[in-house]
């Protein structure tokens, strides 16, 4: 039988707490809203890393790291669970992720471990550059501004032939009117001598 989702009357709505209530309730209540464990970050990453030396603690670790979980996902773990346990605050949590995730890469060094490192298919760093290829741009070209596009795909391969064939004769075949700017003669070393004397 199938069950009917409640609806929500106007007297529903009041039937949650307010926004706001949690700041109504008693202080200290919630492990992070008391004075931390560790008060600096040198403090905190000592204590995670003396409890992570442990040879069972480190045992599951290592076996983490070989399963495929990047370093990034641990800290990030590690870390948020510090804080919601009172051990950190959350500026202390920020600060300790780089010397944590130095200690996990060393530790998969050691274990002969090809870690991961941050959270992607590959394990490497995140994209960066989302910048539009030269494709896409040259599809935009063909449909907002297609005499430039036209303009454009017949001058590049004409280019690029001409600067082939000068890289094909080496870069002492560039002529002289190809050079910008001011052509200075150098002297003999006849001259030089004579200005010289």
């Amino acid at each position: 039988m199938l069950k009917r989702k409640p609806t929500i009357t106007p007297e529903s709505r009041f039937s949650k707490a307010p926004p706001g209530f949690a700041l109504a309730g008693t202080p200290g209540k919630w492990p992070w809203e008391r004075p931390p464990e560790h008060a600096t970050a040198p403090e905190a990453v000592d204590a995670i890393i003396e409890n992570l030396e442990q040879p069972e603690i480190q045992e599951e670790y290592v076996k983490l790291l070989a399963a495929g979980l990047s370093i990034e996902e641990m800290v990030n773990t590690a870390t948020k669970l510090g804080f919601m346990e009172g051990k950190f605050t959350v500026d202390v949590a920020e600060l300790i992720k780089a010397p944590l995730a130095f200690y996990l890469m060393g530790l998969a060094s050691e274990a002969g471990i090809d870690a991961k490192v941050f959270t992607t298919r590959d394990g490497l760093a995140p994209r960066t550059n989302y910048g539009v290829s030269d494709a896409q741009l040259l599809n935009i070209m063909r449909d907002r501004n297609p005499d430039f596009e036209r303009f454009i795909s017949s001058e590049a391969p004409r280019r690029q032939q001409e600067m082939d064939q000068k890289m094909s004769q080496g870069f002492l075949a560039v002529e002289a009117d190809a050079i910008e700017g001011e052509v200075v003669e150098v002297p003999s070393q006849e001259e030089q001598i004579e200005d010289e004397e």
